[in-house]
């Protein structure tokens, strides 16, 4: 089996926790170079890894274009603010790259829909990082849909709540995140639903979007997702929702209800929550359940299953993608799907009406 050269653009919190610990126990991965602004910051960390692995280090670009001139590079991890997804994406597709780009795909639809058109002439898999589908509990959910346990599938829901969240640094910049909680957090039970669903054609939406407590109530004591790169590290940018919900109506009947916020003046609900209803039985994640009916009366299963580690369950895919060929679980197509109906949910918030599509 080939060693793949991998390198990993964007070193910050998602690529610390998820890529390269995981690429690291791939005995067919040798991950050799950084791309990143802040070089000095990732020459630290370039050590670090090098040290902990007993590996070479690798080398630290100060920009991705500089790494794919330099490095003949089998794969790529892209793991930069979401404003930058498409375009790096386009040039490791350009370099003969495979590429696993983080969630969203993109802030935009039109954005979306030029980075499948170049990934669909391109024989290089492009691979989004929806991680929760690679849950071991989700896996089971999955299951059930597909051995036709719950018959048809008409109403969902889906949400995460916080109530003190908010992530500082790059997040709450409109201009480098393309949204607050929707394109964070939302994606992620947005996606998961969505795929548990079936993937459903989207019809219509209705979203709302508040910035209802933004920066103004600073919180002794409190924990938060801080970004590795240096600005805005108290949210002095704020200029997101930090709360967003939509009911959106597909073309197969199906329905969903979807809620997510950074913060919110109600009990704590961070755990990724799904719920589908079925004509013959209905699923939830947290609690993980299927609910039915047996030998007349009602019944709920209860799987013996935990979340398990789903950052190495998507590693492993992406990389067995790559070296078999094989169309990973989380294609671009259903990437520039999501982006469609976050963007309809971004639309129905500004105008104050329903998207149809």
């Amino acid at each position: 089996m080939k060693t793949l050269r991998v390198g990993v653009i964007g070193v910050g919190t998602i690529a610390k926790v998820a890529h390269l610990p995981n690429y690291a126990k791939r005995a067919d991965v040798q991950v050799v170079a950084f791309a990143d602004p802040e070089v000095e910051r990732v020459e630290g960390i370039a050590r670090q890894y090098a040290k902990d692995h007993n590996v070479e280090k690798p080398t630290v670009y100060k920009s991705a274009a500089d790494m794919f001139a330099a490095e003949n590079l089998d794969a790529v991890s892209i793991c930069t603010p979401n404003t930058s997804h498409v375009e790096l994406a386009k040039q490791a597709l350009d370099a003969n790259v495979h590429v696993l780009l983080e969630k969203p795909m993109s802030v935009k639809l039109e954005d979306a829909d030029e980075l499948l058109a170049k990934a669909n002439q391109s024989d290089k898999i492009l691979m989004v990082g929806m991680s929760n589908r690679y849950r071991q509990d989700a896996t089971v959910l999955k299951r059930y849909v597909e051995s036709g346990a719950l018959g048809n599938i008409y109403y969902g829901k889906t949400r995460i709540l916080r109530r003190r969240g908010t992530p500082t640094g790059w997040f709450t910049d409109l201009a480098i995140s393309g949204g607050g909680p929707l394109m964070d957090i939302g994606v992620h039970a947005l996606d998961l639903a969505w795929w548990l669903a079936g993937t459903p054609k989207v019809k219509s939406v209705t979203g709302i979007m508040a910035q209802g407590i933004g920066n103004k109530n600073k919180l002794d004591f409190n924990r938060t997702w801080r970004a590795s790169s240096a600005g805005n590290e108290n949210n002095e940018i704020f200029t997101t929702e930090d709360l967003a919900s939509a009911f959106i109506r597909f073309e197969n009947g199906f329905t969903l209800q979807l809620e997510v916020s950074w913060a919110l003046n109600g009990p704590q609900d961070s755990a990724l929550k799904v719920e589908l209803f079925g004509s013959e039985g209905g699923i939830s994640l947290d609690p993980l359940a299927y609910y039915g009916v047996k030998h007349g009366v009602l019944t709920t299963e209860t799987p013996d299953v935990a979340v398990g580690d789903l950052y190495n369950r998507e590693l492993n895919h992406f990389v067995d993608c790559v070296q078999s060929g094989e169309t990973p679980c989380s294609t671009v197509q259903q990437g520039r799907d999501v982006v469609e109906i976050l963007a309809a949910i971004t639309k129905s918030a500004e105008t104050g009406r329903e998207v149809l599509l």
